[in-house]
């Protein structure tokens, strides 16, 4: 029997509450068998689905990390049909740092998720849970906001499975969820995220970006919250409070790489349009200054597609190939299911 570098006393299987912790082996000069105990929680009771809830794959996402915080404070294991599994600091050493990468290896937890692994801390994190939690799993909600350099108007997301049985019901909770955009991809991602490894899973996927720019926003957070306690309702592990209950407008949404757009020098960008607004291929997105050579005329950033401007930059200072945000243009069900 070999010795596993991450491991846990959890029993997936016994009723009730469970507290405790993914202990992964970290040996360093200062403590040669020492471990990073990485925080879960299980509630199970009777018969129903498996629900995977995960914050803090990125370290500067702090609003998923609030609201799993809260949910293990509060949730009652008994008013639970089914189980759930709260990961609310998945790679807690990037948690513990605010950082988007981990300070023990660089890892990007959300970039770990291909289909090989690399034997690193960070990687070691990403096959515990695509290859032990997931396979056990039924729906996976991933939190995530624009961390420190990036601000989202809140949102849902899901990845929409080629298979149409498993879209129709994965397009089906994403629109239960309702929250104000619900933004909605198919087919399998082409990157290593957690979308990958539930897409092979065969798990459903879904997701958001809850605000971002390095604090927590109240208003996401209450997107977010209202969505995962939707979820739950509809996937009848937890009944629906009264207080989620109102239907709100919702528009259904994506977007592709050419909604995206960069800085292309180094300086300062200042927005001419602002988060929210709805703007048109070609309309101005702001300027690239450098005050460090204030003689220096400034250039101008277009918009490259028309839609609505859902996330910006968050940091004033950037470098030629910086993200400067990106567009979503609204789509229906049925575009969504025929896409390829």
């Amino acid at each position: 029997m070999s010795l596993s570098p991450l491991w846990t006393d959890i029993d997936w299987n016994r009723a009730g509450r469970q507290d405790s912790f993914l202990n992964l082996e970290h040996s360093v000069h200062r403590s040669a068998y020492g471990i990073v105990p990485i925080p879960i929680s299980l509630f199970k009771n009777g018969s129903g689905p498996t629900l995977l809830l995960m914050a803090g794959s990125h370290g500067d996402e702090y609003e998923g990390q609030a609201i799993l915080t809260r949910l293990i404070q509060t949730l009652d294991a008994d008013s639970v049909s089914g189980r759930i599994i709260v990961l609310p600091a998945a790679n807690l050493p990037a948690a513990l740092e605010g950082s988007r990468v981990s300070p023990l290896d660089g890892g990007n937890l959300n970039r770990c998720f291909g289909d090989s692994i690399s034997d690193n801390p960070t990687s070691r994190i990403a096959d515990y849970i695509a290859n032990t939690i997931l396979p056990m799993c039924d729906v996976f909600f991933d939190f995530h906001s624009g961390g420190s350099s990036l601000e989202y108007m809140p949102c849902t997301y899901a990845t929409v499975s080629d298979d149409p049985d498993k879209a129709a019901d994965t397009l089906d909770a994403l629109e239960f969820m309702n929250a104000p955009i619900a933004w909605a991809h198919k087919g399998i991602p082409q990157g290593s995220e957690a979308g990958r490894a539930a897409y092979r899973n065969g798990v459903v996927y879904l997701s958001g970006e809850f605000g971002g720019g390095g604090r927590i926003s109240r208003q996401a957070t209450r997107v977010a919250e209202r969505a995962m306690y939707r979820l739950m309702a509809h996937l009848k592990i937890l009944p629906l409070a009264s207080e989620w209950k109102e239907e709100i407008e919702s528009r259904l949404m994506n977007a592709s790489q050419r909604h995206y757009f960069y800085a292309d020098r180094d300086g300062i960008f200042e927005p001419a349009a602002a988060v929210g607004d709805e703007v048109g291929r070609g309309d101005l997105a702001g300027t690239i200054l450098n005050p460090e050579t204030p003689v220096q005329a400034g250039v101008r950033v277009f918009f490259p597609e028309s839609g609505t401007w859902i996330c910006s930059r968050a940091i004033g200072r950037v470098r030629r190939g910086d993200c400067l945000g990106h567009l979503l243009t609204d789509v229906s069900r049925e575009e969504i299911l025929a896409s390829e």
